[in-house]
């Protein structure tokens, strides 16, 4: 493992506070570091570059005054020390000194290294060592011709100071830094705890909702930020949290009602005939028991569904399914309970799905308008695109339209024209929902077409569905059901069945 990966694991352990605190830290120790040694290197370079433009205005001055007039035309204050000049010497091509600065060594400086200038440029030396004078010269070179002799003038000054207050402002900028980079991670630090202050606040109050208490919610912040954000995201999981444990019990408590009522007619019947010594008869074991307990037997299998349907959802056996039988089917079996006057408008239609789960469905919807009819139920089946559509519709009350998609809610009950009564548990048309959801389509209610409600349950055709009139394709009367072509009359190759009954 790298230094790097080991630092960011061990960094990683921090929290955000700390984390965000120590990468400020290092970005400004580098910011500063880069800045400050680029300061100083300009400060050193503009230092030297002064004075090498001292000497070098030093040197060529003396060069000219010698190629003018010889060594004699030399001004004398131009060799006094000063200006940033310490040392001066003009040395003729003897290697003899013939005229220095006050107190300038006698003999010549030696330079590192030269190169033949033409007349009036100068070379310049770093660095250079002057005997009984010290290290860290700077020097500018001059040449000069006079009676055909040559002249070599050194202008020298010392670096001492200049380089000391280099090295001060290096320290101070050095004594500085940390003290910098204290100030910044601490603002950092008091910054990003401040804007953290709301997530401390969301984190106490969720850490203080329970299952039982959904209807607090965390404070929002007033600033519009990525908090405010996370804050109403969590209120609003919290709402959907809230309404679906209000839901839950609704679940709770109307199953529990509904189970109360066959319960209670079971458990007193058997009281009775306990307290009293006396068998159940078997008209009463046939007309009372019995349609009782399959009704809480049914019950309990359409929660299992329910619950099956939450939990993973339903698993759905794949087959071709001819959608026609299936609504003969029911339209035959409600006929024959007469319930309700049927008219049935039925093409042939073909789907992929579980026969048995469509069935179900589709006696739920006819269930449902019949007991919510006055005295006729209407059902068709026809093709819209690449969907098989059936439609349920009742002479009842109706629903109202802002009402329309909580009849699919479990145990939904709307206002008294539509309350179910004792044959329905309110579970019908939920199972419908799930059912559709998970053959790939929907159920919905729609304007009713006949002054009460009209209940759609929409599937996919897909590739197999065989349309109207085409051959191979299955009338009404060709069901299984026995007796629908008794029942069902009214034939049209063209538009599929129509039947009045």
């Amino acid at each position: 493992m790298t230094v790097t990966r080991r630092l960011r694991k061990r960094i990683s352990g921090f929290g955000v506070r700390a984390q965000l605190t120590i990468v400020s830290a290092v970005i400004l120790v580098l910011a500063l570091a880069i800045s400050g040694g680029v300061m100083l290197l300009m400060l050193h370079r503009e230092n030297t570059a002064q004075m090498y433009r001292a000497t070098g205005r030093q040197a060529y001055q003396i060069a000219t005054a010698v190629n003018r007039g010889g060594v004699s035309a030399v001004d004398p204050d131009d060799l006094t020390p000063g200006a940033g000049i310490d040392i001066t010497q003009v040395v003729d091509d003897r290697g003899v000194v013939v005229a220095a600065s006050p107190g300038a060594p006698r003999s010549p400086i030696r330079l590192a290294s030269h190169s033949t200038p033409d007349e009036s440029t100068a070379r310049y030396a770093d660095n250079i060592s002057v005997p009984g004078y010290g290290d860290e010269f700077c020097a500018s070179v001059s040449t000069a011709y006079h009676d055909g002799r040559e002249y070599t003038i050194l202008a020298l000054d010392k670096a001492t100071g200049i380089r000391s207050s280099e090295w001060t402002t290096a320290t101070l900028m050095a004594i500085e830094l940390p003290i910098i980079v204290a100030l910044g991670a601490g603002a950092v630090y008091l910054l990003v705890g401040r804007s953290l202050r709301p997530v401390s606040r969301i984190t106490k109050q969720a850490n203080e909702i329970t299952s039982t208490e959904l209807e607090q919610r965390v404070p929002v912040p007033t600033a519009d930020d990525e908090i405010r954000t996370l804050a109403v995201t969590v209120n609003s999981m919290l709402g959907r949290l809230q309404r679906g444990r209000e839901s839950q019990l609704r679940f709770i408590g109307d199953a529990s009602h509904e189970l109360r009522s066959p319960l209670t007619t079971l458990v007193g019947l058997l009281d009775l005939a306990d307290d009293t010594s006396t068998p159940i008869d078997v008209e009463t074991v046939r007309t009372i028991l019995l349609p009782e307990a399959r009704r809480m037997q049914a019950m309990a299998e359409d929660l299992l569904l329910l619950a099956r349907a939450d939990e993973r959802g339903l698993t759905v056996t794949a087959g071709d399914v001819d959608l026609d039988d299936v609504v003969v089917g029911e339209v035959a079996r409600l006929r024959a309970m007469g319930a309700a006057k049927v008219t049935a408008h039925i093409v042939p239609l073909r789907v992929s799905g579980d026969a048995e789960m469509i069935r179900r469905a589709v006696r739920n919807l006819v269930d449902n308008a019949a007991r919510h009819s006055d005295s006729a139920v209407w059902v068709s089946l026809h093709s819209d695109e690449s969907n098989a559509v059936i439609a349920v519709s009742d002479d009842g009350p109706g629903i109202p339209a802002d009402r329309r998609s909580v009849i699919f809610d479990r145990f939904s009950r709307l206002d008294v024209d539509r309350q179910r009564d004792s044959s329905g548990a309110g579970l019908g048309l939920a199972i419908a929902y799930e059912i559709a959801r998970a053959h790939g389509g929907s159920v919905s209610a729609v304007d009713g077409r006949h002054g009460g409600a009209t209940v759609e349950l929409v599937l996919p055709t897909g590739h197999s569905s065989d349309g109207p009139g085409e051959a191979g394709s299955r009338s009404e009367c060709d069901q299984t059901v026995p007796g629908a072509a008794d029942r069902l009359d009214g034939r049209d190759p063209e538009r599929g069945v129509d039947a009045l009954a």
